[in-house]
């Protein structure tokens, strides 16, 4: 059990604080269903970590790359935020 939580403590304050700012800033459901692909993800990474390196691969790749569409997200909604509230500009409206 020691390995896993060593493993998952790397990573998880980052996710946790990116998952916060998405919800806040972007959109609630999306970030809770990256959110929840995240840690299923991370739980079939554990389960492969047993098995092997080959079963380990796979979903390590996939929360990585749910963990920067996150990251994304928060990033554009915090950037939509700051522009509308300082400069006033609405992206949506000028779509």
């Amino acid at each position: 059990l020691f390995p896993y939580r060593v493993n998952s403590s790397e990573y998880f304050p980052i996710f946790l604080a990116v998952l916060w700012q998405a919800g806040l800033f972007f959109h609630q459901g999306l970030a809770a269903t990256l959110g929840l692909l995240y840690i299923c993800s991370r739980y079939c990474y554990f389960m492969g970590y047993k098995e092997s390196s080959s079963e380990r691969l796979v979903p390590l790749y996939f929360s990585s790359g749910v963990l920067w569409i996150l990251i994304a997200a928060s990033a554009l909604g915090i950037l939509h935020f700051s522009l509308s509230h300082y400069m006033g500009l609405n992206f949506l409206q000028l779509l």
